[in-house]
Protein backbone atom coordinates (compact mmCIF):
# COMPACT_ATOMS: atom_id res chain seq x y z
CA UNK A 1 0.00 0.00 0.00
CA UNK A 2 0.98 3.46 -0.84
CA UNK A 3 3.09 5.10 2.10
CA UNK A 4 1.24 8.38 1.05
CA UNK A 5 -2.30 6.82 1.13
CA UNK A 6 -1.64 5.33 4.57
CA UNK A 7 -0.93 8.70 5.72
CA UNK A 8 -4.55 10.05 4.20
CA UNK A 9 -5.95 7.21 5.84
CA UNK A 10 -4.27 7.91 9.66
CA UNK A 11 -5.50 11.63 9.11
CA UNK A 12 -8.77 11.11 7.98
CA UNK A 13 -8.91 8.76 10.99
CA UNK A 14 -7.84 11.78 13.74
CA UNK A 15 -10.25 13.89 11.55
CA UNK A 16 -12.87 11.87 12.38
CA UNK A 17 -12.05 11.25 15.99
CA UNK A 18 -11.63 14.96 16.46
CA UNK A 19 -15.50 15.32 15.21
CA UNK A 20 -16.66 12.79 17.47
CA UNK A 21 -15.07 15.09 20.26
CA UNK A 22 -16.83 18.05 19.04
CA UNK A 23 -20.12 15.93 18.86
CA UNK A 24 -19.63 15.07 22.62
CA UNK A 25 -19.05 18.54 23.40
CA UNK A 26 -21.91 20.11 21.18
CA UNK A 27 -24.49 17.75 23.17
CA UNK A 28 -23.52 19.15 25.91
CA UNK A 29 -24.67 22.74 25.01
CA UNK A 30 -27.58 24.79 26.85
CA UNK A 31 -29.19 26.18 23.53
CA UNK A 32 -30.86 23.18 21.76
CA UNK A 33 -31.03 24.81 18.36
CA UNK A 34 -27.52 25.15 18.79
CA UNK A 35 -26.76 22.12 19.58
CA UNK A 36 -28.38 19.99 17.00
CA UNK A 37 -26.54 22.84 14.14
CA UNK A 38 -23.48 21.83 15.24
CA UNK A 39 -24.08 17.89 15.51
CA UNK A 40 -25.53 18.46 12.19
CA UNK A 41 -22.05 20.34 10.47
CA UNK A 42 -20.06 18.01 12.08
CA UNK A 43 -22.22 14.91 10.78
CA UNK A 44 -21.32 16.48 7.53
CA UNK A 45 -17.95 17.24 7.69
CA UNK A 46 -17.45 13.42 8.12
CA UNK A 47 -18.51 12.50 4.59
CA UNK A 48 -15.25 14.44 3.32
CA UNK A 49 -12.99 12.08 5.25
CA UNK A 50 -14.90 8.98 4.43
CA UNK A 51 -14.75 10.39 0.66
CA UNK A 52 -11.11 11.33 0.54
CA UNK A 53 -10.25 7.88 2.01
CA UNK A 54 -11.80 5.97 -0.91
CA UNK A 55 -10.96 8.53 -3.31
CA UNK A 56 -7.67 8.04 -2.23
CA UNK A 57 -7.95 4.23 -3.39
CA UNK A 58 -9.20 3.03 -6.75
CA UNK A 59 -12.82 3.15 -6.70
CA UNK A 60 -14.87 3.26 -9.97
CA UNK A 61 -16.10 5.97 -11.70
CA UNK A 62 -19.44 5.80 -10.80
CA UNK A 63 -18.63 5.72 -7.30
CA UNK A 64 -16.19 9.02 -7.77
CA UNK A 65 -19.09 10.86 -9.50
CA UNK A 66 -21.69 9.92 -6.78
CA UNK A 67 -19.33 10.86 -3.99
CA UNK A 68 -18.08 14.12 -5.40
CA UNK A 69 -20.83 15.69 -3.54
CA UNK A 70 -19.10 14.80 -0.21
CA UNK A 71 -15.65 16.01 -1.36
CA UNK A 72 -15.71 19.44 0.15
CA UNK A 73 -18.96 19.54 2.98
CA UNK A 74 -16.26 21.28 5.29
CA UNK A 75 -17.17 24.53 3.47
CA UNK A 76 -19.92 24.38 5.43
CA UNK A 77 -19.31 22.15 7.84
CA UNK A 78 -16.50 23.45 9.26
CA UNK A 79 -16.78 27.17 8.29
CA UNK A 80 -20.72 27.45 10.26
CA UNK A 81 -19.06 26.13 13.50
CA UNK A 82 -16.54 28.67 13.58
CA UNK A 83 -19.00 31.24 13.04
CA UNK A 84 -21.11 29.88 15.88
CA UNK A 85 -17.38 29.54 18.21
CA UNK A 86 -17.28 33.44 17.97
CA UNK A 87 -20.77 33.86 19.25
CA UNK A 88 -20.20 31.78 21.64
CA UNK A 89 -17.13 32.88 23.38
CA UNK A 90 -17.99 36.84 22.57
CA UNK A 91 -20.38 38.13 26.13
CA UNK A 92 -21.43 41.08 24.03
CA UNK A 93 -22.44 38.90 21.03
CA UNK A 94 -23.98 35.97 22.95
CA UNK A 95 -26.05 38.19 25.75
CA UNK A 96 -26.85 41.11 23.14
CA UNK A 97 -27.71 38.87 19.91
CA UNK A 98 -29.16 35.42 19.24
CA UNK A 99 -26.93 32.77 17.32
CA UNK A 100 -29.04 32.91 14.26
CA UNK A 101 -28.18 36.95 13.23
CA UNK A 102 -24.39 35.93 13.36
CA UNK A 103 -25.60 33.13 10.53
CA UNK A 104 -27.37 35.95 8.78
CA UNK A 105 -24.64 38.22 8.88
CA UNK A 106 -22.77 35.70 7.46
CA UNK A 107 -25.18 34.54 4.69
CA UNK A 108 -23.45 35.36 1.56
CA UNK A 109 -20.11 33.06 2.51
CA UNK A 110 -22.75 30.27 3.15
CA UNK A 111 -24.75 31.00 0.36
CA UNK A 112 -21.71 30.51 -2.18
CA UNK A 113 -20.02 27.58 -0.22
CA UNK A 114 -23.32 26.04 -0.45
CA UNK A 115 -23.83 26.95 -3.91
CA UNK A 116 -20.34 25.26 -4.65
CA UNK A 117 -21.14 22.16 -3.13
CA UNK A 118 -24.62 21.38 -4.86
CA UNK A 119 -23.07 23.05 -8.35
CA UNK A 120 -19.68 20.96 -8.58
CA UNK A 121 -17.89 23.68 -10.44
CA UNK A 122 -15.18 20.19 -10.15
CA UNK A 123 -12.95 17.65 -12.11
CA UNK A 124 -11.88 13.93 -11.08
CA UNK A 125 -8.47 13.69 -12.08
CA UNK A 126 -5.89 10.69 -11.21
CA UNK A 127 -3.38 11.52 -7.98
CA UNK A 128 0.10 12.25 -8.96
CA UNK A 129 1.09 9.51 -6.27
CA UNK A 130 -2.09 7.30 -5.74
CA UNK A 131 -5.68 7.23 -6.38
CA UNK A 132 -7.78 10.40 -7.43
CA UNK A 133 -8.50 13.78 -6.33
CA UNK A 134 -11.13 16.31 -6.95
CA UNK A 135 -9.94 19.81 -8.24
CA UNK A 136 -12.17 23.38 -8.83
CA UNK A 137 -12.61 23.95 -12.84
CA UNK A 138 -10.40 27.53 -13.42
CA UNK A 139 -12.96 29.94 -12.68
CA UNK A 140 -13.64 28.76 -9.34
CA UNK A 141 -10.15 28.36 -8.50
CA UNK A 142 -10.38 32.33 -8.49
CA UNK A 143 -13.35 32.37 -6.84
CA UNK A 144 -13.20 30.56 -3.83
CA UNK A 145 -10.21 31.61 -2.40
CA UNK A 146 -11.07 34.92 -2.70
CA UNK A 147 -14.66 34.12 -1.18
CA UNK A 148 -12.97 32.01 1.62
CA UNK A 149 -9.62 35.02 2.58
CA UNK A 150 -12.46 37.83 2.82
CA UNK A 151 -14.33 34.89 5.11
CA UNK A 152 -10.81 34.47 7.15
CA UNK A 153 -10.15 38.02 7.05
CA UNK A 154 -13.73 38.70 9.17
CA UNK A 155 -13.25 36.38 11.37
CA UNK A 156 -9.46 37.13 12.24
CA UNK A 157 -10.77 40.41 12.79
CA UNK A 158 -13.34 39.62 14.84
CA UNK A 159 -10.88 37.57 17.00
CA UNK A 160 -8.55 40.23 17.10
CA UNK A 161 -11.11 42.75 18.40
CA UNK A 162 -12.28 40.14 21.28
CA UNK A 163 -8.54 39.94 22.27
CA UNK A 164 -8.18 43.64 22.63
CA UNK A 165 -11.72 44.17 24.19
CA UNK A 166 -11.48 41.35 26.79
CA UNK A 167 -8.73 40.69 28.98
CA UNK A 168 -10.22 37.39 30.34
CA UNK A 169 -7.15 34.82 29.39
CA UNK A 170 -9.26 31.62 28.82
CA UNK A 171 -11.07 34.14 26.30
CA UNK A 172 -8.19 35.72 24.56
CA UNK A 173 -6.54 32.02 24.10
CA UNK A 174 -9.70 30.60 22.39
CA UNK A 175 -9.42 33.56 20.28
CA UNK A 176 -5.65 33.22 19.63
CA UNK A 177 -6.30 29.14 18.67
CA UNK A 178 -8.94 30.63 16.56
CA UNK A 179 -7.06 32.86 14.59
CA UNK A 180 -3.54 30.08 14.09
CA UNK A 181 -6.35 28.03 12.64
CA UNK A 182 -7.55 30.42 10.16
CA UNK A 183 -4.40 31.29 9.31
CA UNK A 184 -3.29 27.53 8.73
CA UNK A 185 -6.36 27.28 6.46
CA UNK A 186 -5.29 30.38 4.34
CA UNK A 187 -1.85 29.01 4.03
CA UNK A 188 -3.74 25.93 2.99
CA UNK A 189 -5.82 27.99 0.70
CA UNK A 190 -2.76 29.01 -1.18
CA UNK A 191 -1.65 25.51 -2.82
CA UNK A 192 -4.96 25.84 -4.88
CA UNK A 193 -4.47 29.45 -6.31
CA UNK A 194 -0.75 27.80 -6.95
CA UNK A 195 -2.15 24.53 -8.34
CA UNK A 196 -0.32 22.78 -5.72
CA UNK A 197 -2.76 20.21 -4.89
CA UNK A 198 -0.48 16.96 -5.02
CA UNK A 199 2.20 16.56 -2.11
CA UNK A 200 2.42 14.57 0.90
CA UNK A 201 -0.69 15.66 2.87
CA UNK A 202 -3.93 16.45 0.88
CA UNK A 203 -4.76 20.46 0.88
CA UNK A 204 -7.38 21.01 4.20
CA UNK A 205 -6.76 17.87 6.10
CA UNK A 206 -4.62 18.75 8.62
CA UNK A 207 -5.51 22.56 8.31
CA UNK A 208 -8.94 21.30 9.15
CA UNK A 209 -8.11 19.07 11.70
CA UNK A 210 -6.44 22.28 13.91
CA UNK A 211 -9.45 24.53 12.77
CA UNK A 212 -11.79 21.84 14.28
CA UNK A 213 -9.82 21.50 17.26
CA UNK A 214 -9.89 25.25 17.90
CA UNK A 215 -13.73 25.14 17.71
CA UNK A 216 -13.36 22.22 20.02
CA UNK A 217 -11.58 24.24 22.32
CA UNK A 218 -13.92 27.47 21.74
CA UNK A 219 -16.98 24.85 23.29
CA UNK A 220 -14.94 23.36 25.63
CA UNK A 221 -15.64 26.10 28.33
CA UNK A 222 -18.34 27.60 29.80
CA UNK A 223 -18.85 30.64 28.38
CA UNK A 224 -18.43 33.81 30.72
CA UNK A 225 -20.82 36.91 31.22
CA UNK A 226 -19.58 40.69 30.85
CA UNK A 227 -18.79 40.65 34.03
CA UNK A 228 -15.99 38.07 34.26
CA UNK A 229 -14.61 38.96 30.61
Amino acid sequence: MNTSYIILMLICFVAVIVLLANMVIAGRLKYSGLRWILITMYAFSMLRYFTLAIYGDSPSLEQLDSLKYCYMTTLIGLSIPTILAIWYITPHLREKKKYLDILIFFTPWIAFNLYTIISQPTQIISGENFGYILILNDAFRTYLPIVQGLFVGVIILMCFIGIIVYKNPVIRSQYLFLIIAQVGLALDGMTIINYMDTRLFHPFTVSEIIAFLAVYYAFLSKPLDLKKA
